[in-house]
């Protein structure tokens, strides 16, 4: 909305010139995208900015919304706000871009980014709480030297790190931030590991720390209050990426490849792209973290370093030879390291899916006799995010943990058995042992060597040769319960190169759009707004990772 749209305020630091503004109702609806015009009484005017939740009349009733600007009422008969309900306006000017980018590009009314952009609860207002100062301290990790050119103003490309991050050196890297009186954020994929990393950033920086990796309401409420003074460390989970936060120039985010880094449910939210974008127009600094990043980030430009050491602990390669006399789910290798590792009292984790599950306890139990935690653990990739280090790991069957992920297969091995690696703690003999097929392929050669980025960039070269993501924009569009009779002409009518499905899926249809996709985005915005309106479920999956 321009200069207006922001407003005026006179040079006596005062008052909006500009006696209207503009609010988007909480209500879930593509038709408020555009807010409504409402006057702002003398009495509201040093209280009310952008960012500010406020009470207004909507069709008979109050509802809550958010001033998104402000502009000349110019001679109209407007309804007036009738009160403020936070006196802390929950985004500011930049941030709201990026709320705007993300309605569209995710196919969500502006409200319910919104809505994830505010607190659970209504903010009461900025902590004035003194901030310990901070020891800075010497750290040879190589975020240091962009900690400290972002603490003094620099603008920086997005930067990836390839690397462990379970050691956790690089969050002494963070001082300089927070010694210039600046904040930075770190995003991980789950509680229990943002929770592992804000303990060891409270050693190191106190009560600089906030961290939100659960809690109810009132506590993630007051974790939100506390990131509006600059200097603070905001450790937290995907829910926190579209936070304000004061004096923000980093941000880092840990292991963005993995799959709980990507919402499931409308908005299909990814961390990676909001945080890449929003770094864009806020002007902050943005660090990807992890062992293995994403072909999508290597894609984009990123300036990609990797880290003094092996990516992960050393790997033992297991050929498997089916029909050469191996009886059962374990070469007599993989047997003998588990046994190995009971006999000197070692715990030990077998990798399995959940169909497997059972499968490789009897058989572990008939061999060495025992599947007893915390000796040997059988289980799945999600029990990986809150498990203590282990001695030996083993992936007896990796090729079967991904089955039916299709064209992202081989990057989701490596990326799950490099996680499986660095759940293995430090000592003589530790390992993950791997039992394969084909144990001198591309990808058990990486993850042998330790060298993830030749093998991700091949893959990314294999990508566009079959047209692939990322190499070309897709977006995933659901409908189910209610089938409208228009689909096929609306889809037609966007403009997209191509149109694939329908699939059948459970309980409706499945259609994949492939092309140029900026009109196509907001061209269904108003008709999925229809379709719902209609009855039917719809589910817009924007950059999907499962075609």
């Amino acid at each position: 909305m321009g200069a207006a749209g922001q407003g005026r305020r006179d040079q006596d630091g005062g008052r909006h010139l500009n006696r209207a503004a503009r609010v988007v109702p909480n209500v879930p609806s593509f038709a408020v995208d555009e807010g409504f015009l409402y006057s702002l009484p003398e009495s509201l005017l040093e209280q009310v900015e952008v960012g500010s939740i406020v009470r207004v009349p909507l069709s008979g009733r109050r509802v809550r919304g958010w001033v998104v600007g402000f502009e000349e009422p110019e001679g109209k008969n407007l309804k007036e706000i009738l009160g403020v309900s936070s006196p802390t306006p929950v985004f500011s000017h930049q941030l709201l871009k990026t709320l705007r980018w993300a309605a569209e590009h995710y196919g969500a009314p502006l409200s319910v980014l919104l809505t994830r952009a505010s607190p659970p609860n209504l903010p009461k207002g900025r902590s004035s709480t003194g901030l310990e100062d901070v020891n800075v301290g010497a750290h040879d990790h190589e975020l240091g030297d962009i900690a400290r050119s972002l603490a003094k103003g620099a603008r920086m490309p997005t930067q990836v790190l390839v690397g462990k991050w379970r050691d956790l050196a690089w969050i002494t890297a963070l001082g300089p931030v927070l010694g210039a009186g600046s904040s930075a954020m770190v995003l991980a994929a789950s509680a229990a590991e943002a929770s592992e990393i804000g303990d060891a950033a409270r050693a190191q920086f106190g009560s600089r720390v906030l961290v939100v990796a659960g809690g109810d309401d009132s506590e993630v409420t007051t974790a939100w209050e506390q990131a509006q003074v600059p200097g603070v460390l905001l450790v937290g989970t995907p829910r926190a990426a579209l936070w304000k936060v004061a004096g923000l120039v980093l941000t880092v985010v840990v292991e963005e490849a993995r799959r709980a880094m990507k919402e499931r449910q409308t908005p299909t939210l990814h961390v990676r792209e909001v945080v890449r974008y929003r770094s864009l127009m806020e002007g902050t600094g943005s660090v990807f973290l992890g062992p293995t990043p994403s072909v999508e980030l290597l894609a984009s430009g990123a300036q990609s370093t990797m880290l003094a050491g092996r990516p992960w602990p050393l790997i033992e390669v297991v050929h498997r030879r089916r029909g050469e006399g191996t009886a059962g789910l374990l070469e007599e290798q993989t047997t003998a390291a588990l046994r190995g590792a009971a006999k000197r009292g070692k715990t030990s984790f077998v990798l399995s899916t959940h169909s497997m599950l059972e499968g490789y306890r009897k058989e572990i139990q008939g061999r060495i006799g025992t599947t007893d935690a915390p000796l040997v653990q059988v289980g799945t990739e999600s029990d990986l995010a809150g498990m203590k280090p282990v001695a030996l790991a083993i992936a007896p069957y990796p090729e079967a943990i991904v089955q039916g992920w299709g064209y992202r297969g081989s990057e989701e091995v490596l990326r799950v058995l490099a996680r499986l690696a660095n759940k293995v703690g430090p000592g003589q003999g530790n390992r993950l042992l791997v039992q394969t097929d084909e144990p001198e392929s591309p990808l058990i050669v990486a993850l042998r060597r330790g060298e993830p980025l030749p093998y991700l960039e091949r893959v990314l070269v294999e990508r566009a040769r079959a047209g692939l993501p990322p190499s070309v924009a897709m977006l995933a569009l659901e409908l189910r319960e209610k089938i409208p009779g228009d689909v096929e002409d609306v889809l037609k009518g966007l403009g997209v190169d191509q149109v694939h499905g329908p699939l059948d899926i459970e309980d409706g249809k499945r259609w994949l759009l492939q092309g140029d996709l900026r009109t196509a985005r907001r061209r269904l915005r108003p008709v999925v707004g229809r379709w719902r309106e209609a009855g039917s479920v719809v589910r817009i999956d924007a950059d999907p990772i499962d075609l």
